[in-house]
């Protein structure tokens, strides 16, 4: 993937733009709907008759109600303390529940309410479980009141509360989802770059450090071979040559990927490097071909061990075996060079620690033992396990479907989970308008003729939701087509019906665009009313299809829309996601062509070198394999350094992460340090107050800029991205910074927060 300017700050400029406008729809839609609902059950029970004092304590109960069910739809409700939850749900299901005393049969209007904050406050199965126990707790307390029920009138109850809750799930999880989305972006994006440090850490010890070991075995035993054995010397460094473009190759692989290991290669360089340090050698290894990244992983597994061989034991013997039977590949290197070995060898050191790691990626795993003086290195897995991408560099593996936070609305939303949530309820209000035509007109071909049509509405709203109809024309007619069978009805049933236009006033919102919409959404409620009152509808039945059909637009427009939201912000997450990687993998290929490639580049020159002197001077030839050997082990050491610093991040390795991670976002870095060594300690809180920062960047502001300075004793980190007024800000009050700040007092230092000239500065003084 090419990643450049021009994609970064086009992601920025619609982060930027997209978010805030989600969160303000995202709650005007929540607060919208939660305030017509609760009108629609105050006329339901005005309708039923109730008046004065108990119509009074209703409005209170329905005011508890609906307060709290917006505290609900808070961001952070989800991790409010277990005992707070409880008291609020107790509290609203009284509220709830209490009118059955004395309003009647119209006292379950509000209960889908409860049904809702079942949902969004519960965490688990256990939320659904509460959610059906709200629809019965309506069905009982409907028939303690010893109402003559229809059964048709229990079923509309039940069914209506709990859709009514679904759909104020859906409905009011949008501004959370918008706020815990834009919240876990600097720490999806700081897995990510985590991820692919791990991952290069991994492939210098088993790719590039098995070469380097390679290469210097090589070059020692022709240093040992001269000058008693010249011919033999320089047969062994023309073909160490071979080894260092191989591991050229291999340190691009790492960084970048320049092909794939195959177990095929392997064989043959495993017998080479076997031949050259003297080890008998068994090679049984068939044709076949192993599927996706098993062949791969089994390279790596033939690679580790040969490097174990080498430079763990005294092997005089190696035997290596692949067999294949049934489903299960099994891969066994075994040496007759082993001391004693603690079972839990795989538990330790970065080699077997890593090929654990590897085979668990294709469902496998790694076992050890040993027979006496034989060690034996086993690696099991399924011959047809597909991990995923054969691409070993892909993202995919910490994707925001696949990562959770433990207190969040958000991870709940996946692409899959929405749209299933979405046709639940688009469905349920198709079966609401049948039972409202079933329960208002007489005559089976009337129904079902108004059924066919809610069919044919239901149909057109799913296109419409999940963007199926590409084209401009085949939207308007999909929006015409609504519109007719909304209407049609009204033919044979000569009155508006439960819910007529509720699809059409969402498919307006989902077709038209600009204020226009707007517009035609209210002229539809106003042409709604007029029906109601040409037909001589009651004056509170009119009003209550007008709300719903408002209602109904509104919602449909809300859930077609978090469809929408869900799929695209996962999207921009992981674009910023792969972006971050890609810098970091950038980053990351300078360091190691500083390391590497061109200490390879010496190693191979001063090779040749040294293989034109071997049959001159013999004595400068001994002399360059000497500065061979010393340049090699500076070398390993360096990998071993390298590959170390990226698996412990230190406050320069956070230096590195926050200029991929803030670039990644379409932030403006710029890095002025000069703090000079640090000690572990302070090394350590630095990197944490730098961490604080970046995240709290990515999630509190809206910076284009950003610069991180330092010097002894201070560190800088400033932005431009808030709205505040000049001068200092507390600290220790806040979340995050507030840590930040009782740490460094914990050390002597001190937390510093200031905004000014519209950049918000935080410095950390030791």
């Amino acid at each position: 993937m090419v990643v450049g300017p021009h994609l970064h700050g086009q992601e920025r400029d619609r982060l930027a733009s997209a978010e805030p406008r989600t969160r303000r729809v995202a709650w005007a839609v929540t607060a919208t709907v939660a305030v017509g609902y609760a009108t629609n059950s105050l006329i339901t029970v005005v309708a039923g008759g109730l008046r004065g004092a108990g119509l009074l304590a209703f409005l209170c109960c329905l005011g508890v109600v609906v307060s709290l069910q917006l505290a609900h739809y808070s961001q952070g409700a989800l991790s409010w303390p277990g005992r707070v939850r409880f008291v609020t749900l107790l509290v609203q299901g009284l509220a709830t529940f209490a009118p059955a005393a004395w309003v009647g049969p119209q006292f379950g209007a509000a209960a889908g309410f409860l049904a809702g904050s079942m949902l969004l406050v519960i965490r688990g199965g256990a939320r659904w479980v509460l959610y059906l126990a709200v629809g019965a707790a309506v069905l009982v307390a409907a028939l303690l009141q010893g109402q003559p029920w229809e059964p048709l009138n229990l079923v509309y109850a039940v069914h209506f509360t709990l859709l009514t809750g679904l759909m104020l799930y859906a409905v009011g999880s949008l501004s959370t989802i918008a706020a815990e989305l834009r919240d876990s972006r600097s720490d999806l994006v700081r897995m990510a770059v985590v991820q692919e440090r791990l991952r290069v850490a991994r492939d210098l010890h088993d790719l590039v450090g098995h070469d380097l070991s390679a290469i210097t075995l090589r070059y020692e035993l022709a240093y040992r071979l001269l000058p008693a054995a010249p011919a033999r010397a320089s047969e062994e460094m023309r073909h160490v040559l071979d080894v260092v473009r191989q591991a050229t190759v291999g340190a691009q692989f790492v960084t970048g990927g320049y092909g794939r290991m195959s177990l095929a290669e392997e064989k043959t360089d495993a017998a080479a490097t076997l031949s050259a340090a003297q080890i008998e050698a068994g090679i049984r290894i068939p044709d076949v071909t192993l599927a996706g990244r098993l062949d791969e992983v089994m390279a790596v597994v033939l690679r580790e061990g040969i490097t174990n061989v080498l430079r763990h034991s005294k092997a005089q013997q190696c035997q290596i075996e692949l067999v294949v039977e049934g489903d299960t590949v099994r891969f066994q290197v075994a040496n007759d060079g082993a001391d004693a070995v603690p079972d839990d060898l795989t538990a330790r050191g970065d080699g077997l620690g890593n090929l654990t790691a590897r085979l668990a990626e294709v469902g496998g795993r790694l076992t050890t033992r040993s027979e006496g003086d034989w060690f034996y290195l086993t690696a099991e897995a399924p011959a047809r396990h597909q991990a995923g991408s054969s691409d070993r560099h892909s993202t995919d593996g910490f994707s925001p479907t696949g990562w959770t936070r433990e207190a969040g609305v958000a991870q709940r939303w996946g692409p899959k989970m929405a749209s299933g949530i979405v046709v639940v309820v688009l469905a349920g209000y198709a079966v609401t308008m049948l039972l409202n035509i079933v329960w208002m007109y007489s005559g089976a071909a009337g129904a079902l003729g108004a059924a066919a049509c809610v069919a044919i509405m239901l149909v057109m709203q799913l296109l419409l939701t999940f963007g199926l109809l590409r084209k401009p024309w085949m939207r308007w007619a999909a929006l015409l087509v609504e519109a007719a069978a909304a209407f049609l009805p009204l033919a044979w049933l000569h009155a508006p019906w439960g819910g007529m236009g509720g699809f059409v006033a969402a498919a307006v919102l989902l077709v038209v665009t600009g204020m226009v919409r707007w517009v035609l959404y209210a002229a539809l409620g106003g042409a709604v009313l007029t029906l109601a009152v040409l037909t001589g509808t009651s004056v509170s039945m009119g009003a209550w299809l007008t709300i719903s059909t408002l209602l109904t637009g509104l919602v449909v427009y809300g859930v077609s829309w978090l469809v929408t939201m869900v799929a695209e912000t996962h999207a921009a997450r992981s674009e910023l996601a792969h972006a971050a990687v890609e810098r970091e993998r950038l980053r990351m290929a300078r360091q190691l062509n500083d390391v590497l490639v061109d200490g390879l580049s010496q190693v191979a020159l001063k090779g040749v070198l040294a293989c034109r002197l071997l049959g001159t001077t013999p004595s400068r030839a001994h002399t360059e394999l000497e500065r061979i050997l010393e340049l090699l082990r500076r070398m390993l050491s360096d990998v071993r350094h390298v590959a170390s610093d990226y698996r412990n991040i230190s406050f320069i390795g956070e230096v590195d992460s926050a200029r991929a991670i803030l670039a990644a976002a379409g932030i403006e870095v710029t890095v002025d340090l000069r703090l000079g060594t640090l000690d572990k300690k302070t090394d350590a809180v630095l990197a944490t107050v730098l961490r604080e920062a970046v995240t709290n960047i990515l999630r509190h502001s809206t910076a284009r800029r950003c610069v991180i300075e330092g010097e002894d004793g201070r560190l800088t980190i400033r932005n431009d991205g808030v709205e505040l007024p000049p001068g200092p800000r507390p600290v220790h009050s806040q979340h995050g910074v507030g840590d930040l700040a009782r740490r460094l007092d914990g050390v002597g230092g001190r937390l510093e927060a200031l905004v000014e000239d519209g950049w918000f500065k935080v410095t950390a003084l030791l």
